[in-house]
C-alpha cells in the first residue's frame, strides 16, 4: 500500500518524483488515499500560515498551493470553463479543452479563482487542514458512477476506480475532522459542498456525456472556493 501512496503522491503533488512504473492495479488501489494526500496538503498549508507574517500570507500560501500541486487542477479549472462556456455542444467543449491554448473564460476564471484564494486562504484558519481534501473528495463525488467523456486520458483512470467505500470512508473522515476543528459550522458547509460535487457530476454527464481530467480539477477546485465561501458565510451566523 505504500508503493500505492507514493504513486498518488507523485501523480497529484510535486512532493514526490520518483522513476515510479506506471501500475493500472497499484493506482486503484491507491485511489483511497487522494483525499489522505489533500490533508497532507492542507497541514503544510496551516504549519506555514503560523509562521507567515500577515501582510504575506495571502501570497505565501497561495503561491504554496500552486507549487505543491503542480498547478494540475487549476489548468483543468480554466480548460473546463474555456470549453463549456463557449456554448458549442459537447464534442466541440471537448475539444476546446483539449487544446493547450487557454482561451479568455479560462483566463478570467482562473484569474477571479486565484484572486479569491489569495484574499480568503488566510480567513479559514484551521480549517486550510482540510481545504484540499474536500475538494479532491469532491472530484471522486462527482466521479462515482460517472463514465469517461473521452476514448482515453489519464482521467479515465479516475473515473472508473472510484468506489463507494472510498466515498463512506472519507465522509465520515471528513465530517468527524470537520466537527473537530470548527463545530457545526463545518458540518453544514461540507454537506453543502458534497451536494454541489455530486450535483456537478451529473451535469458533466448530462452536457459532456461524462467527465474528463479536467472537469475533475474543475470541480476539485470550484469545491474548494465554494467551501471557503460558504465558511465565511456561515460563520457569520453561527
Amino acid at each position: 500500500m505504500i508503493s500505492a501512496f507514493l504513486l498518488q503522491l507523485s501523480l497529484y503533488t510535486t512532493l514526490y518524483s520518483p522513476n515510479h512504473r506506471w501500475d493500472e492495479k497499484e493506482y486503484r488501489r491507491g485511489m483511497v488515499f487522494i483525499p489522505l494526500i489533500g490533508i497532507l496538503l492542507g497541514l503544510i498549508l496551516y504549519g506555514t500560515s503560523l509562521i507567515i507574517p500577515d501582510f504575506l500570507l495571502g501570497f505565501s500560501l497561495l503561491s504554496l498551493y500552486c507549487i505543491l500541486s503542480g498547478g494540475l487542477h487549476l489548468d483543468g479549472f480554466a480548460d473546463t470553463l474555456d470549453g463549456v462556456l463557449a456554448r458549442r455542444g459537447a464534442k466541440r467543449a471537448l475539444e476546446i479543452m483539449k487544446d493547450p491554448h487557454l482561451g479568455t473564460f479560462g483566463v478570467l476564471g482562473l484569474f477571479l479563482l486565484l484572486l479569491a484564494y489569495f484574499n480568503y486562504l488566510p480567513l479559514i484558519d484551521t480549517s486550510l487542514i482540510i481545504l484540499p481534501a474536500i475538494g479532491r473528495f469532491g472530484g471522486m463525488v462527482a466521479g462515482l458512477g460517472n463514465k469517461y467523456a473521452r476514448s482515453e486520458g489519464m482521467g479515465k483512470f479516475f473515473i472508473n476506480s472510484i468506489h463507494w467505500v472510498h466515498i463512506v470512508l472519507w465522509l465520515f473522515i471528513l465530517f468527524g475532522l470537520g466537527y473537530y476543528l470548527s463545530g457545526i459550522q463545518n458540518v453544514i458547509c461540507l454537506s453543502l459542498c458534497f451536494i454541489y460535487a455530486f450535483i456537478g457530476g451529473r451535469w458533466f454527464k448530462k452536457k459532456l456525456s461524462g467527465m474528463t481530467g479536467d472537469t475533475v480539477g474543475f470541480i476539485i477546485e470550484s469545491t474548494q472556493l465554494l467551501y471557503i465561501i460558504f465558511f465565511l458565510v456561515v460563520k457569520q451566523w453561527i
